[in-house]
């Protein structure tokens, strides 16, 4: 990979963490990376760095073992997440793990975590639930997470939180404020039908019905990234 295209996947890891903590979806803690294309290591921020002032020139290196390949201060704890799922998904080109509130929530109950919104339509079946509840730190542990996760695109740790794959930081971005958001419609809609009536996530079939909407533009990554960008900016968080 060309020293350019390094620089902006690092800038585009920093703008999308900063995004992520102003969307409550990171906060001090969390933390996302990126597989350099072509190699076996993977970009990661620091463990102490604050994630709201996170900078290009933070950013670590280590392989898919959790080695620190580039950089002097440690990786986060929780590396294993990102190095099992790096390892066991080829395909997986960026990883998220945060600590949203209300996705999280759902992973405390015996309740699927249902499609709501029409953008969860990724999910039909609602998520896989991760049992392991302590922090994720050994090679064991990440390759678990990642038989947990298997080919969908994100999973939920019990009482701890989410990780999401994605191909395109865009992309990710979209994705963790999706899943954020359809936790608190279907929050909301569980209230709402707890005195009676009926809960009506959207079904099997409506789910392919909307992949195959979604499936014929694929301006929404770009549109939502666009969207926050200029929010962000707004907001002097970027």
């Amino acid at each position: 990979m060309s020293d350019p295209d390094l620089e902006q996947l690092k800038r585009d890891l920093v703008t999308c963490t900063r995004l992520l903590v102003m969307a409550d979806i990171l906060d001090y803690s969390g933390h996302l990376s990126a597989r350099i294309p072509g190699t076996d290591h993977v970009l990661i921020q620091p463990r102490d760095a604050s994630r709201a002032a996170l900078s290009a020139e933070d950013m670590l290196v280590v392989d898919l073992d959790g080695n620190l390949v580039e950089g002097e201060i440690p990786p986060p704890a929780e590396t294993a997440i990102h190095t099992g799922v790096y390892r066991n998904r080829p395909d997986a080109k960026l990883v998220c793990h945060g600590h949203p509130t209300l996705s999280t929530t759902w992973s405390m109950t015996d309740r699927t975590f249902l499609p709501m919104r029409h953008f969860a339509y990724k999910h039909p079946e609602g998520l896989a639930v991760h049992p392991d509840a302590t922090h994720i730190t050994t090679r064991e542990q990440g390759d678990a997470v990642a038989k947990t996760l298997g080919d969908d695109s994100a999973c939920l740790l019990r009482a701890h939180g989410t990780v999401l794959v994605a191909p395109t930081i865009q992309e990710l971005l979209m994705d963790c404020l999706d899943l954020e958001e359809n936790a608190r419609t279907l929050l909301v809609a569980t209230q709402l039908t707890a005195g009676g009536g009926e809960l009506r996530p959207l079904s099997a079939g409506e789910c392919t019905e909307i992949g195959r909407s979604y499936s014929r533009s694929r301006h929404r990554p770009n549109k939502v990234w666009e969207h926050y960008v200029h929010r962000g900016t707004a907001a002097g968080i970027l």
